[in-house]
């Protein structure tokens, strides 16, 4: 049986860590932008490149400060063109699963004039049933009934 004040927090691959527009030549394979830094913001070889513009996407393949090679697929031209808005994500494919964490919300709660409150400041529903044993399942995991402990 779960507890609801524990969630799960699930971090998928949803935020690109570098945007902008190509610069380059129109038709080519090579992403261009002279005012980037792909290689110092740490983007990598095998990494998934988005090009807004035509709908294509691709992986890295070299990677200089200012130019990314790949080769683009799915999309209408499948190349660069000059004006091309592009995103870079950290893994080879956008919405990819990066982690997942089980967060007690305990202590995230606000207490209102009235509210009655433990000893130890807490509220007595949120008590913590594995404070007085080691049969913990593990750091952030919702609490179990411990009748068959």
């Amino acid at each position: 049986m779960g507890n609801t004040r524990s969630s799960k927090e699930i971090h998928l691959d949803s935020d690109y860590i570098a945007t902008g527009t190509n610069d380059g030549a129109d038709g080519g394979l090579t992403l261009r932008n002279m005012s980037a830094d792909f290689k110092s913001c740490g983007i990598g070889e095998g990494v998934a490149v988005y090009n807004d513009t035509d709908g294509s996407s691709g992986l890295t393949v070299t990677i200089t400060e200012s130019e990314i090679l790949c080769t683009l697929a799915g999309g209408t031209n499948n190349t660069w063109t000059k004006g091309d808005t592009y995103y870079i994500y950290k893994t080879a494919t956008k919405d990819s699963f990066i982690s997942a964490l089980n967060t007690d919300r305990l202590f995230g709660r606000k207490v209102s004039l009235g509210d009655q409150l433990t000893s130890k400041g807490r509220f007595s529903e949120d008590t913590d049933l594995d404070e007085r044993t080691d049969k913990v399942f593990s750091p952030g995991y919702p609490e179990k009934s411990h009748g068959g402990l």
